[in-house]
């Protein structure tokens, strides 16, 4: 989630009129008549409870690059924020100009932020709301489709009654706590970039490839096994480039075009789904939300995608060492070609005899 701006005393509005009653928990609110007409960075409006016989009509300009009104819910408040956010809130709680995805969350006693939708303010930051791999529905905590929720209060994939497939014989391959390296479709390794963002592109020495821990909690537990259906948290063991510093830190929920970063705090991490792929590979998705492109560009960054929960980007994965620096390393080998295998071909239709 990106930082929001906390006050806008900086942007002047300018042109003075009547003066409009204003609010400035957490950024200046001015209260306003119906009707108003917003035209690029200007606000043209009848101020309130106007007396009869006055000219009320009042122009307000945001000075400030990149930003323009912004209407609340009820088109009775206007505030100047920035592109891709809308003023939310009250005059009883606060206002505050957040992005798509988030509310306005906190109470009197701890105050109100900009959070993404199901989380709450403490105070300090951002928590979310739902816990136990529980999704907000409605106003409601509910474990996702394909889940119940079992004595303990977590949700547990529901037993396929049909038959199906068996998860013994028809498994992801990939397990909690392993490491593995994603390759994209274009021949480059997912890494972090110069910019905290990570992209598919050819290293360097400001873009550097991840080795990604699978995470399904905080402390990494290993030894579970990762389904399309399992929420998955991804960690990149990886530090800076030149120095090591800020290693093991999680990807972000970055969505509707933000781009997936790294953080520290668990809390802000992405909620992550990894289904098969055909040809060997996997698809990297979202629990609750798809992912996809930033933005049309030559080598895009990751984004989740609130809107299309089936969006996901194709990798390769290859599982690699997580300690570089174990004995148990060398045991990887084993006799004849160890990449071998990764695709079943012996069924394929292209292998026609008499050819």
């Amino acid at each position: 989630m990106k930082n929001v701006q906390l006050s806008l005393l900086a942007l002047v509005l300018c042109t003075a009129g009547v003066n409009a009653k204003s609010y400035k928990k957490n950024v200046p609110t001015y209260e306003i008549a119906p009707g108003a007409e917003v035209k690029g960075n200007t606000i043209t409006y009848e101020e309130p409870d106007c007396d009869d016989g006055l000219d009320c009509t009042t122009t307000r300009k945001c000075s400030k690059a990149g930003y323009s009104p912004s209407l609340s819910e009820d088109k009775k408040y206007f505030a100047c924020c920035a592109a891709g956010q809308q003023l939310l809130g009250s005059p009883e709680t606060a206002f505050d100009c957040c992005a798509d995805g988030h509310d306005l969350a906190g109470n009197d006693h701890c105050g109100y932020r900009c959070c993404p939708t199901g989380f709450t303010f403490d105070g300090n930051q951002c928590k979310e709301f739902c816990k136990n791999g529980k999704a907000l529905v409605d106003g409601k905590c509910v474990c996702p489709k394909g889940t119940t929720e079992s004595s303990d209060g977590t949700c547990e994939k529901t037993p396929d009654e049909q038959g199906g497939c068996d998860d013994g014989e028809c498994s992801s391959g990939l397990e909690s706590g392993k490491c593995y390296v994603f390759k994209a479709d274009n021949g480059n390794r997912l890494g972090l970039a110069g910019d905290n963002v990570y992209y598919a592109a050819a290293e360097s020495m400001t873009q550097r490839y991840g080795k990604f821990q699978l995470c399904l909690d905080e402390k990494c537990t290993a030894g579970k096994p990762i389904n399309p259906s399992t929420e998955v948290y991804i960690r990149d063991t990886y530090g800076d480039l030149a120095t090591g510093a800020n290693k093991n830190q999680w990807l972000i929920h970055a969505f509707n075009g933000g781009h997936i970063g790294r953080t520290p705090m668990f809390s802000l991490a992405g909620h992550f789904s990894i289904s098969k792929w055909p040809c060997g590979k996997y698809c990297l998705g979202g629990f609750t939300e798809g992912v996809g492109p930033a933005c049309p560009a030559i080598t895009p960054a990751l984004t989740f995608y609130t809107q299309d929960p089936q969006m996901c980007v194709e990798f390769e994965f290859m599982e690699v060492p997580c300690d570089l620096k174990s004995d148990a390393n060398n045991c990887i080998w084993k006799s004849g070609d160890q990449c071998c295998n990764k695709i079943d071909c012996n069924k394929s239709s292209c292998s026609k005899k008499g050819k």
